[in-house]
């Protein structure tokens, strides 16, 4: 279980500070709520991470237990949205809470978000707050969108924030979409091709074994390894589906663990092609998170650490959670980003400029429409590339195929030919 050290302020005002175990944030937030107590700052223990890294089994329990927990909620970007929406519309009417929860409980078509709003609603009719309400369902509503509903309760401006922060859902989700979109094709294309030389080896390439086998051909050295391998997918098929399943198991339990996760999340940013396009679509993310939270009132400090949450990318997260401590240590945002080596110094300048202005949020919001641009002509750009490049590529496996395939037939036309004589 995480361990969080943490500092809060009771009731006259006395500080303390030390470290407590909880499975989620939110769940220790409330807990010192309860008690009367307010959170001054909150953070994950690296020593506590690390401590669950080395016991491995531990923390890939713990990742498989969180993914099942997201799988099985099944609550899609579009649904918040949806959800978002129309509740900034009939809170903006007029209309109570409660009553809005109910009817769009009733409403929902959702299952499980249904019964999450009528949680959400008994919670609030019990007296809890709609923010406190939503932490009680990490798997649904995250940290920000949690972050940004609390501050318009206090503000007392929650239409007007949860109308901007369907303005941020619906550009979140446009840039995943765009994203996902690109990867999507080639990755369908690259399946596609592999089914195809699968059939092949499997279906084509016995019939021309059996033919160079009766006509005593000299086999070269592609032809045999392809009919080696045409022989173990046959012979072995099951095993070789099972031994591909297992792979993919350790993979993803790996993914599940602080390093494996860190391990991947730093090959996506350097995939050719597109690990550009993943870091600006982060980087575009980042900024416009940060920029809602800020203009939603939130301190800066802890917009960073909620940003430091839901950035994406293991990496990129790591990097905020460290330019956070710095700023706590008196650091700027501007410099504490810039010493993390993973923002550009476009983004660092626009907060530069913004921190001595007083416009952080405006400039945060320029940097992320720069780089939503950013992805919208990276996408273009690998749209027209990836479909010549994906015929190359299929089109050089199946080639390479055929040629194993019919190499030896200049040497059967000798062997026919000295038959003959």
């Amino acid at each position: 279980m995480p361990v969080f050290q943490y500092e809060i302020a009771d009731r006259k005002g006395a500080v303390s500070r030390g470290t407590a175990e909880a499975p989620e944030q939110a769940e220790l937030i409330n807990r010192f709520r309860e008690r009367g107590q307010v959170v001054l700052s909150l953070r994950e223990t690296a020593g506590a991470r690390a401590a669950v890294d080395g016991i491995g089994m531990q923390s890939v329990a713990e990742g498989f237990r969180e993914s099942f927990k997201r799988m099985s909620s099944g609550v899609s970007l579009s649904i918040i949205l949806l959800f978002t929406g129309q509740l900034a519309a009939m809170l903006g009417g007029g209309l109570h809470l409660v009553r809005i929860l109910t009817a769009l409980a009733a409403e929902s078509t959702h299952k499980v978000f249904s019964k999450v709003l009528e949680r959400v609603r008994d919670d609030i009719t019990a007296g809890a707050t709609f923010a406190d309400s939503l932490s009680q369902h990490p798997h649904v509503f995250n940290r920000l969108y949690v972050s940004i509903v609390r501050a318009g309760e206090v503000s007392g401006s929650l239409p007007v924030v949860l109308d901007t922060l369907t303005t941020y859902l619906e550009k979140t989700d446009a840039i995943r979409r765009k994203v996902k979109g690109a990867i999507a094709y080639p990755a369908v294309i690259l399946t596609v091709a592999t089914l195809i030389v699968i059939f092949m080896i499997i279906k084509i390439v016995p019939v021309f074994e059996s033919v160079y086998s009766k006509a005593g051909a000299l086999l070269p050295l592609p032809t045999r390894i392809l009919i080696q391998i045409s022989t173990i997918m046959r012979n072995w098929l099951l095993l070789v589906i099972l031994g591909v399943l297992v792979l993919a198991a350790l993979l993803f339990a790996l993914y599940q663990t602080h390093g494996g996760r860190r391990f991947f999340d730093t090959c996506k940013l350097k995939m050719p092609l597109f690990g550009s396009l993943i870091r600006k679509s982060i980087l575009a993310r980042t900024c416009r998170t940060l920029s809602v939270l800020l203009n939603a009132g939130i301190p800066l400090i802890e917009a960073m650490e909620t940003v430091s949450k839901v950035a994406g990318n293991s990496v990129i997260e790591q990097a905020l959670t460290d330019a956070t401590q710095r700023m706590r240590d008196g650091g700027t945002i501007a410099e504490t980003l810039r010493q993390t080596g993973h923002f550009p110094s476009m983004v660092t300048q626009l907060v530069s400029t913004g921190e001595e202005s007083g416009t952080l949020p405006g400039m945060l919001a320029k940097a992320a429409a720069y780089y939503e641009q950013q992805v919208d002509q990276s996408v273009a750009t690998l749209s027209s590339l990836i479909e010549p490049i994906m015929i190359v590529i299929m089109g050089g496996i199946a080639g390479g195929v055929i040629f194993a395939l019919y190499l030896p037939i200049f040497n059967l036309g000798q062997a026919m030919k000295g038959g003959v004589r």
